[in-house]
């Protein structure tokens, strides 16, 4: 074992301890974990089909962003080597995902495999192939430098087959102990300083440059040749000048990275790049402009990338390939400014060319951060970001709750919009985000509101129902647990009024002292979920749909009324 695979180890072991799972769990859960940016306490159960008939996959896990959806498809092997089967095994694996018909899934024993797939083409029919972006993972402890010829052609084999349009992106992966300490080292790196000068395009008789100077604030427009962007990114082999960057770079396959890629190494085309593109914008502690005819530059101290990762991206593997075109010019805007909610502001409104997460974007504002605080009120951690509390020790699956899982357990409870929390998540983030952070409301309802959510969760992911053999029903155990969450509030609190703030303070602590019988609770609630229901209808556009909200508040109200 070497360096990295014991640094792995060490991980795998506290991951264990911490969640109290075996080794070969915590593998898996710490490599999900990640691959996926996720906490490891916010894991879904529901992602997992390993079993009877996995085809060695263990992980389906689907990440919906509006028009756009992510699928992590994962095996993980706590072995030291990589082996060319079970990669042989997981292409029969993607054959049943991608092309077999319903009728041949119908016929898988294992139901959590057979009910992933079906999810999968849920959601590739509603918003098409050419939205996804499919990444699937081979993960192991081993270091890396011997994967044998056989493994490598099996690999490209799949690659081959599926990293061909189809998708928004396709992408098979190795991943060795090698990879899992970059990731770890990327993930604590903190806040690296990053200084630079950097080459500008100036002339003193021409109005080349912009400086704007305000409230203490200093912004400089300014164009730079695109290969003193490259020659940052290549130089910054782990990533810290996108610290601050609200999404990683999505590969040369989306759309907009190609057209990055294809301007910038065309001769046709080059000249006419800093017309084409949106530019790049940095923010830093000081910048400072020498406008020396010689060698005209900018000194930046403390840079950080905050909007532009993809164009620089691109213009960096452009450089590194040897295509990048001298003509070449880029739009650079540069914010010198101490002040954290206007750097939130900027990243916030300079966002927009590649769809990014609305749940990152947010992620500082000032009611988020009250939230957070408000949590601490109840010994919960409120996560703003994917992972924030790893490293806290007495943090855990009992208390630790994602901004996601709030806002889509607030909507669905206490709005009464179960149909957009379950299909319309993305939405929680932007139409329906001042509905839900106005902060009008005092905490209770934000902390009843989730864990009551994810109590009912759990219950219907245990064997009776996520095991049931009529499919209908275990359709609804799988994908109604904000209808079921909705009614099961109404069952506790027996009003749908949120003015008594005595009242949820009392449903909370027996929520957490466990004084009250969840699994009764889930299944009046299931049960009155499939009186509500129409099980003759298609039942994914059923749940989506208003109208059954509206039967369930009917419903809720007679019985309150009676």
């Amino acid at each position: 074992m070497n360096l990295r695979q014991q640094i792995v180890q060490s991980n795998i072991e506290s991951v264990s301890k911490k969640l109290k799972i075996s080794n070969d769990d915590a593998f898996l859960r710490f490599g999900h974990s990640l691959l996926t940016d996720q906490s490891i306490h916010s894991f879904d159960s529901g992602d997992l089909v390993d079993g009877g008939q996995d085809k060695q996959i263990d992980i389906i896990s689907i990440y919906e962003e509006g028009d756009e959806a992510y699928v992590y498809i994962i095996q993980s092997k706590n072995t030291k080597s990589f082996e060319s089967n079970i990669i042989i095994q997981m292409k029969n694996g993607l054959n049943w995902i991608f092309n077999k018909s319903r009728n041949d899934i119908k016929g898988l024993d294992n139901k959590k495999f057979k009910d992933r797939i079906l999810k999968y083409r849920e959601v590739q029919n509603s918003i098409g192939p050419s939205n996804l972006h499919i990444k699937v993972y081979f993960i192991t402890n081993a270091e890396g430098i011997d994967v044998s010829k056989e493994c490598q052609q099996e690999k490209e084999t799949i690659e081959n087959e599926y990293d061909n349009d189809v998708f928004a992106s396709f992408s098979f992966n190795l991943i060795s102990s090698n990879e899992i300490v970059d990731i770890v080292n990327s993930a604590d790196k903190g806040n690296k300083k990053i200084n630079n000068d950097i080459k500008i395009k100036y002339d003193a008789n021409t109005p080349s440059l912009i400086k704007y100077q305000t409230e203490g604030m200093t912004g400089i427009i300014c164009t730079v040749p695109a290969s003193e962007i490259a020659r940052i990114v290549n130089e910054d082999k782990n990533g810290y000048i996108f610290d601050m960057n609200i999404r990683k770079y999505l590969g040369n396959r989306g759309k907009v990275n190609q057209e990055i890629l294809t301007t910038c190494s065309n001769t046709d085309e080059s000249y006419a790049f800093w017309f084409l593109n949106n530019g790049i914008t940095i923010v830093c502690d000081s910048v400072d402009p020498v406008t020396d005819p010689d060698n005209p530059h900018i000194k930046i101290k403390n840079m950080q990338i905050v909007n532009g990762c993809q164009t620089s991206s691109s213009l960096a593997k452009a450089a590194e390939d040897g295509a990048l075109k001298k003509d070449t010019k880029v739009l650079l805007r540069i914010y010198q400014t101490g002040d954290n909610d206007l750097i939130s502001k900027i990243v916030l409104t300079t966002n927009n060319q590649n769809k990014i997460s609305g749940r990152n974007l947010r992620s500082n504002d000032p009611i988020q951060t009250d939230i957070q605080e408000g949590f601490k009120l109840y010994n919960l951690y409120y996560e703003r970001k994917p992972r924030e509390f790893d490293k806290v020790d007495d943090a855990n699956k009992s208390n630790i709750i994602s901004n996601d899982v709030v806002a889509s357990a607030y909507l669905a409870i206490c709005l009464s919009r179960c149909g957009d929390s379950r299909s319309r998540k993305y939405k929680v983030w932007n139409d329906f985000y001042q509905s839900i952070f106005n902060g009008k409301f005092p905490i209770e309802p934000y902390v009843y509101s989730s864990l009551l959510y994810i109590k009912v969760k759990e219950e219907l992911s245990n064997a009776g129902y996520s095991e049931n053999d009529n499919v209908k029903l275990r359709y609804i155990s799988k994908n109604a647990s904000f209808h079921v969450s909705r009614i099961a509030s109404f069952l506790t609190l027996k009003t749908n009024s949120w003015k008594d703030t005595n009242l949820i303070k009392d449903a909370i602590e027996k929520i957490r002292s466990n004084d009250f019988d969840i699994q009764e609770l889930t299944k009046k609630s299931f049960n009155t979920l499939v009186e509500v229901i129409d099980l003759e209808k298609d039942l994914n556009n059923t749940l989506k749909s208003s109208f059954l909200d509206s039967e369930i508040s009917k419903y809720l109200n007679e019985k309150a009324n009676k």
